[in-house]
């Protein structure tokens, strides 16, 4: 992907969550809270998803010095797992800024009485704020999702790429059906995501140009 782009991208998701914010993000989460569909047995446990990601990521970042010292040459498999570490810890500290900067209110109430949409009826982005209260927006849940996923993309053969669709797919399925994010939220943590696996890859891929080989060397 070439800067411009990704700035066409920036422009694009923009919009979206202009749109979202306009006329569906509160639409979404009424319904999702009136319909009860955060009782749904099963979507709390999706949401859980990209903390593995982060405790994955973490664990390869940490073994990345032993095994830079190894005489034995690094694998196609191991360049993929340690750009997508890469990727998580990068989105990880971006997405933390720009929740600061943002400071928007949450669907519902979750941390210290914070102000929400369904209990307070507040609605909007707040900049700046330090409290955990306000930082809904961009999901970061998404953002570490799209972040480890997207490097895994650029590796994997087009036949298996729809192995990097799927967890995002549950992972969204499970924040919107809980409650836990907007849809705007969503939409702005997928491009942060998506943007910090492509950086990533650009920078460090190029010891590796090609994908990983398919089944069979193909």
């Amino acid at each position: 992907m070439t800067t411009r782009s990704l700035l066409l991208a920036l422009g694009l998701t923009t919009l979206a969550v202009w749109v979202c914010y306009a006329w569906l993000d509160r639409p979404i989460a009424w319904f999702v809270h009136d319909h009860g569909l955060p009782r749904v047995p099963g979507l709390l446990q999706l949401t859980h998803l990209p903390d593995l990601l982060v405790a994955a990521s973490a664990v390869v970042l940490l073994l990345a010095p032993l095994r830079r010292g190894s005489r034995r040459p690094i694998g196609c498999v191991e360049r993929m797992l340690f750009q997508a570490s890469a990727s998580v810890a990068l989105a990880v500290f971006v997405k933390d800024f720009l929740k600061f900067v943002f400071g928007r209110a949450w669907p519902e109430t979750w941390i210290d009485h914070n102000p929400s949409l369904i209990h307070d009826h507040v609605y909007g982005f707040f900049w700046f704020q330090a409290g955990p209260g306000f930082h809904s927006f961009p999901s970061g849940h998404t953002t570490v999702t799209f972040a480890a996923m997207s490097v895994l993309w650029a590796w994997l053969p087009a036949r298996w790429r729809w192995l990097c669709v799927v967890p995002c797919v549950l992972v969204v399925a499970g924040l919107l059906g809980m409650d836990y994010h907007f849809l705007g939220d969503v939409v702005a943590g997928a491009f942060l995501g998506a943007a910090c696996g492509v950086c990533v890859h650009r920078w460090m891929g190029a010891a590796q140009p090609r994908p990983l080989p398919g089944p069979r060397g193909k």
